[in-house]
């Protein structure tokens, strides 16, 4: 019985615990201090990025920032894991950065998930331009080409230097400067429009105190508290004061201080003023050169590489055929040959933005009074031999360009030359004409070259020459889809050089080959060896069609001159009815000034005081008056500003500047009642915006008026002009009557418009 009882008293004995297999040596080095300090740097970058989501409003943004985060946090890691060296991090970041650039120009990548060698050239190129890029192109950017490379590259880097400060430095706070950084470049780079600014901040002072004070040892709940109701308070105070005080400029952010490239579609196509110098200036010298180089027969003024149905346009996108607009430092190119010529340009009744050049420039000097106006505003495209300055030349302007010589026109058809297959904007509006005559003319010619000559003789010994003037064949200018179609399906094709070169690029475009039509002007015929002196009567057009190894060669599908239809009295029906000049419209009366000018100069008028009263009253009128006129002189000014704008709109420049001027007014004039400034945006844009915010505005109507006057390739008369800046102050008056009278007289004396236009 006992030994029962001392059997059942002995404790059972516990089957042994299995034991764990022990963790690997890379896991165990995960500790949830280093998790922690790992996380909380990525976490601030995250949020130091998010201005940029208002730049690119798309999803892709989000997954190059995710991808960028993540790869340069790994590679920091496995850095403090190996305990490796800053070189051999680097080795390896390098690498891993390249290898996935998908997520930087997804377009170029095969599936958009494996890289290419485009993929490559675009990150190793937009390293340098990207930063540009996305300054000078109006957001939403979208994923397109390389523009992701931004968000990736400072969310890969911030990651990869945060992380391996917080890791390994030995003052971890340290990793709170990578965040910093990029916040203030995104914000640089972002936009006005803020992006959950008040949260992002308050969460973000949160990470930092409370991630600090941990790995100081002082984390502690009161404290924590603390900072907390001072951050609440601060961010309650932030949001009832931003309620009343709202400051014209949130912030202050690149893209409203950088310039951007100037866009050639802003400009009339310089084919569409064809008429203009053989009708008006064929007399006239329009420029002198000196120094020409021998053998020059042409002077290039623009180069037009796409058709819209309505004109040939100079594109200056930034393709390998159409080239972009830029900036030169002291010269275009580097290396000048020894047989570069020395040209002297000065301008004479000419007056555009294109500058005439010779051939290949290397370089451009401006030597006259607007010598500054000029140089800041020059731009010059290499791959097209285009010139543009947007201030625009103008009689007594002075050019000193260096230019390597043209090459000689080809006089024999070479054989075996190739297309050199470049790419080009796809014409639009093509007429069915085109494609059937480039196939008919070109027929039996087998080369490339052949078949381009087939087209420029069949249209030069078969068609007839004449400009439309009195005395002449009837002959409308333009070259429209349907100017063309009246052109060649006529029973005679009557024409200048405007619609020839137009039709031949577009039948080249047709047999599937490369063209472009160049516009300029004829050396005159008998000018002294290095001078000409050009008139509008020299103007011509061609087309350049490229081969490989020999560049653009031209082509010269207009017949001669002396080659005229020997009907002069065509079918009703085919003969197209010349342009006759409508009388101008009746002068309208002085349009009325709007109400808030006339108020503004009864100010002025109220302050100057009447010098009839005893010497007492001066004395009492000079005591009360001066204070008075001391608190009201900033007002004053602001009137005098605007009153002074206004009038250079109206009465300076030509007659396109004074229409332009006029919608710049009334957009100014709906940004002081307290609109906001559409960057970016056409006018019809900005007048959709603008009756939206002004019910009954209908600016709608005078933007249209703006780009007709702007656009057109004539320029509006006098009283076009007079009778549009009278709608403008017509309308201004109307948005004045919109608002409540406080809002008025405070858009009156408001800064708003000022502050970028201060020059105006």
């Amino acid at each position: 019985m006992s030994a029962a009882v001392e059997q059942e008293a002995q404790p059972t004995e516990r089957a042994p615990a299995p034991e764990r297999a022990p963790r690997p040596a890379w896991l165990a080095w995960f500790t949830a201090e280093r998790v922690v300090n790992s996380l909380v740097p990525v976490v601030l970058l995250a949020m130091a990025l998010a201005p940029l989501e208002k730049v690119y409003l798309d999803a892709g943004l989000f997954g190059a920032m995710a991808g960028g985060l993540l790869l340069g946090t790994a590679v920091a890691v496995v850095g403090a894991m190996r305990r490796w060296p800053t070189l051999t991090v680097l080795a390896l970041a390098v690498p891993v950065f390249f290898l996935c650039g998908a997520l930087a120009a997804p377009s170029t990548a095969l599936g958009w998930v494996l890289p290419t060698p485009t993929t490559w050239r675009v990150m190793g190129q937009g390293v340098v331009t990207v930063w540009k890029q996305v300054l000078t192109i109006a957001p939403p950017l979208g994923t397109g080409g390389g523009l992701l490379l931004l968000p990736y590259l400072l969310s890969f880097v911030g990651a990869l230097v945060a992380v391996t400060v917080s890791l390994r430095a030995r003052h971890p706070s340290l990793s709170l400067i990578p965040p910093a950084v990029v916040l203030v470049i995104c914000i640089l780079f972002g936009t006005r429009l803020p992006v959950l600014a008040g949260v992002l901040g308050v969460v973000g002072v949160l990470v930092c105190v409370g991630w600090v004070a941990r790995r100081a040892g002082r984390l502690e709940l009161n404290r924590v508290l603390a900072v907390s109701i001072v951050l609440g308070i601060a961010a309650v105070g932030g949001t009832a004061v931003s309620t009343f005080v709202t400051p014209s400029h949130p912030r202050v952010v690149l893209r409203d201080l950088v310039e951007p490239p100037p866009d050639p579609h802003d400009y009339p196509s310089p084919l569409a003023g064809f008429r203009t110098y053989v009708d008006g200036l064929a007399a006239e010298t329009l420029f002198t050169m000196i120094g020409l180089p021998a053998g020059t027969q042409r002077i290039r003024l623009a180069t037009m590489d796409s058709y819209s149905g309505t004109v040939w346009d100079v594109t200056g996108g930034n393709g390998p055929g159409t080239g972009a607009f830029t900036r030169s430092g002291d010269r275009i190119s580097v290396e000048v040959p020894d047989d570069a010529a020395t040209v002297e340009v000065t301008v004479g009744r000419y007056s555009g933005v294109w500058v005439p050049n010779v051939g290949h420039t290397l370089d451009v000097d401006f030597t006259s009074q607007r010598r500054e106006d000029l140089t800041d505003s020059m731009y010059y495209n290499t791959v097209t031999d285009t010139g543009l300055v947007t201030a625009g030349l103008r009689p007594g302007d002075a050019v000193t360009m260096v230019a390597q010589p043209p090459t000689p026109d080809v006089e024999t058809a070479p054989t075996g030359l190739v297309i050199d297959d470049i790419p080009l904007p796809e014409p639009r509006n093509v007429p069915d004409v085109i494609g059937s005559l480039a196939s008919q003319y070109s027929e039996g010619a087998s080369a490339p070259y052949a078949r381009v000559e087939a087209i420029a003789s069949a249209l030069s010994t078969r068609g007839f020459f004449s400009h439309g003037l009195v005395g002449e064949v009837p002959s409308r200018p333009g070259h429209g889809a349907a100017r063309l179609v009246t052109m060649l399906d006529g029973d005679q094709i009557v024409g200048d050089s405007e619609q020839y070169a137009a039709a031949m690029a577009l039948m080249v475009r047709a047999l599937g080959m490369p063209a472009r039509v160049v516009m300029g002007f004829e050396v005159p015929a008998g000018s002294d060896p290095g001078t000409a002196q050009v008139t509008g009567d020299d103007v011509t057009a061609w087309v350049e069609v490229p081969f490989e190894g020999r560049g653009w060669l031209p082509f010269f599908p207009t017949p001669k001159e002396d080659q005229i239809p020997q009907s002069e009295d065509p079918d009703p029906q085919d003969r197209p009815q010349p342009q006759v000049l409508q009388p101008p419209p009746p002068p309208q009366e002085p349009p009325d000034v709007p109400p808030q000018d006339r108020d503004e100069a009864d100010v002025e008028d109220e302050d100057v005081s009447q010098d009839q009263g005893t010497p007492q009253w001066v004395v009492i009128t000079a005591a009360v008056g001066l204070p008075l006129l001391v608190l009201a002189s900033p007002f004053l000014v602001i009137a005098a500003l605007k009153a002074r704008r206004r009038k250079r709109r109206m009465r300076t420049g030509a007659p396109v500047q004074r229409i332009a001027g006029g919608w710049e007014e009334l957009e100014d004039r709906a940004v002081d009642l307290g609109a906001s400034r559409s960057a970016g945006h056409t006018r019809r844009e900005k007048a959709g915006t603008l009756d939206e915010r002004f019910l009954g505005a209908r600016t709608l109507t005078l933007a249209r008026r703006a780009d007709a006057g702007v656009f057109a390739p004539e320029d509006p008369d006098d009283a076009e002009v007079q009778a549009y800046w009278s709608d403008v102050g017509a309308t201004v008056t109307g948005l004045q009557q919109s608002v409540p009278r406080r809002q008025r007289i405070r858009a009156r004396f408001s800064l708003r418009s000022l502050r970028k236009k201060m020059g105006q």
